[in-house]
């Protein structure tokens, strides 16, 4: 089970949220938004379907949005900051003319160097302002590499249209058998291929997409009450239960450290 210690948030803007915590794992899981995910202190194994590695105090590692990862500590609990980056906010850094059509991250992890540590030392400064971080951002971006192919293109065509076919229809709770009748297909081939592929079942992949709405909308300070009925769970309990799998922390002390932060 997903298993965090401590977490906080700060957000100057919608186009960038900021989040400090110490964790000692995380179950598979994604966000619907880019992360960027600097080790502080101590280290941890990532999984991902695209890569796996180690990552130290000192290393900066990247994941796609939709990305399924997953994380373990080896020894004490890992402290971390992760910034996530809307799509307009990385293309600012990257000085790209708004465009249509993917972009994604294709390098992996970057390890402790003059770029990264630039970027943490920025993180640990008490104020900072997003036009700073965005110049660290930017000059780290020019040791990465970026491209115009979608991030799902990996994953086979099959698993690639049930995730568009998921996310497309994320207000609504959809069982594996509706999806496997959508695609055409039997539903027990759906599963194995989906998980093989993707890192999770379907299903799991369905519930998550909807969570990771949820905090989209509580970014944008829609009441939990109304995220709970906009995304179709069952109801409040239903709602926190997925919230925490996910994100190590129940959705009102999520909400109630991003109020902090716009007050």
């Amino acid at each position: 089970m997903t298993q965090v210690k401590s977490k906080s948030s700060a957000e100057k803007q919608p186009d960038l949220l900021r989040v400090h915590a110490t964790a000692s794992r995380f179950d598979p899981h994604f966000h619907s938004t880019y992360s960027i995910v600097a080790i502080k202190r101590g280290a941890a194994e990532i999984r991902s379907a695209r890569w796996s590695e180690t990552a130290r105090a000192g290393d900066i590692f990247f994941f796609n949005p939709f990305e399924v990862h997953a994380a373990r500590c080896s020894g004490d609990n890992a402290e971390y900051v992760t910034l996530y980056p809307s799509r307009a906010f990385l293309m600012s850094c990257l000085a790209i003319e708004r465009r249509e059509g993917p972009l994604s991250i294709q390098t992996a992890i970057l390890r402790k160097g003059s770029a990264t540590t630039e970027l943490i030392d920025v993180l640990n400064a008490a104020r900072v302002e997003d036009k700073t971080i965005e110049g660290s951002l930017r000059r780290m971006f020019s040791a990465c590499v970026f491209s115009t192919n979608s991030a799902d293109e990996g994953v086979g065509a099959l698993a690639r249209r049930a995730c568009m076919l998921i996310r497309k229809n994320f207000t609504r709770a959809m069982r594996t058998e509706d999806l496997a009748r959508e695609l055409g297909v039997h539903k027990s081939h759906l599963v194995r291929t989906f998980s093989s592929a993707v890192g999770m079942a379907p299903q799991t992949y369905m519930r998550q997409v909807r969570v990771a709405k949820a905090r989209e909308f509580m970014t944008e300070g829609v009441p939990l009450s109304e995220v709970a009925l906009m995304l179709d769970f069952s109801d409040q309990a239903h709602f926190t239960r997925e919230f925490k799998k996910v994100y190590g922390m129940p959705p009102g002390a999520f909400s109630r450290v991003l109020g902090k932060y716009r007050r």
